[in-house]
């Protein structure tokens, strides 16, 4: 009971406005940033330590975070935000390393030259102080039980680099496949890692496809690599026309069950002109927004005029999740229905199926 009554003695303090200056969290951290950028009561900043170049358009940086971070599963992502013109911008990225002693995280970032925020990352240097969110995401697979199959193409590879890493300090690591598309030799990212890796991994196999020499990875090329991949664990990261070809192969083969795929954007789903249009309502009956079959929810209230609250707009940052309280939604990154009952949806990666009744607060 001692720690509720000083947890209820802190809230109680650092809400009260009699004790204004004394309790404005902002006030306290610009005065312990004088003595420490990554200081911070209600952020989670960190430091960077360095920055790695590993291949002409793909980079690593190595961070400490402060205090507030609370930690990760291999395979999961953070968002990283950075000033790009004075403005602060976030992106998320998986941790491409599994948890060290020392607390220190490492984000590989493939930089694009339309991408604001990798570009921006790339620019980084030691002592220079980034924003973190907490690490998310449920691409997991903290214990294997049985064969598994990493499939990833490009900078797809960074989760699994993370899992991989954890794997090989467990006591009866699992029999591992990694399978790796990317154009040739040179941008094979991690490389001379993963050749040290399966010194303490001896059951990894690791199967690169340089899709430049040998052209791209096919269905037929993936049985013939792996013959068993139907009795494996099977994850999968990679750009989107990749990952959509792997998941409707698996989905032929019956075995979409076995198949976990990290989405950093949804699949889109066309919308024909002929879709049927549905009415979004507030709790109180009003017509809130109408979307049409195919569009998500964010572009159509947006389109009518409402602003609501949102951040990545890919599925990652929960920004613009609401309540549904009645009504059926098509979810773009899992492609599942949701129920016609009270739930918490995204309104980004999420599709009217019918008229929704919604728990909709305007930021505008």
């Amino acid at each position: 009971m001692g720690w509720l009554m000083a947890y209820a003695v802190t809230n109680w303090f650092w809400r009260n406005p009699l004790f204004q200056p004394l309790n404005d969290t902002q006030a306290w951290n610009t005065l312990g940033q004088l003595l420490s950028r990554r200081w911070s009561l209600t952020e989670c900043r960190a430091t960077v330590l360095s920055m790695v170049r590993e291949c002409p358009d793909v980079i690593s940086l190595h961070l400490r975070p402060n205090r507030l971070f609370k930690g990760f599963t291999p395979g999961q992502h953070v968002a990283l935000t950075v000033p790009v013109n004075g403005v602060l911008k976030s992106r998320t990225f998986s941790l491409s390393q599994a948890p060290v002693a020392d607390g220190s995280l490492r984000l590989t970032i493939k930089v694009k030259a339309d991408g604001q925020v990798s570009k921006a990352a790339s620019t980084l240097k030691r002592g220079d102080v980034v924003v973190l969110s907490q690490a998310s995401g449920a691409f997991v697979h903290p214990r294997p039980e049985r064969g598994v199959l990493l499939i990833s193409a490009g900078s797809g590879i960074t989760p699994m680099m993370a899992m991989l890493q954890d794997w090989a300090r467990q006591d009866a690591p699992p029999d591992a496949v990694l399978l790796h598309s990317c154009r040739n030799e040179a941008e094979f990212l991690f490389k001379h890692e993963l050749q040290t890796l399966v010194h303490y991994l001896p059951a990894l196999k690791i199967l690169p496809v340089f899709s430049a020499e040998s052209g791209r990875l096919d269905a037929a090329r993936l049985r013939q690599l792996v013959p068993d991949f139907a009795l494996r664990d099977t994850l999968l990261c990679g750009p989107r026309p990749f990952m959509d070809w792997v998941s409707d192969f698996y989905a032929e083969q019956g075995l979409a069950g076995q198949l976990k795929q990290e989405h950093f954007q949804p699949r889109l789903t066309p919308i024909r002109p002929d879709a049927e249009h549905f009415t979004a309502f507030h709790t109180n009956g009003n017509a809130a927004f109408s979307a049409r079959s195919g569009q998500s929810l964010l572009e159509a209230a947006e389109a009518d005029g409402l602003k609501p609250a949102h951040g990545c707009r890919r599925g990652i940052c929960m920004t613009c999740q609401c309540k549904k309280l009645a009504g059926v939604v098509h979810n773009q990154l899992t492609n599942t229905p949701s129920g016609s009952g009270e739930e918490w949806i995204q309104l980004c990666v999420s599709t009217p199926v019918s008229d929704l009744y919604l728990e909709l607060a305007n930021h505008g």
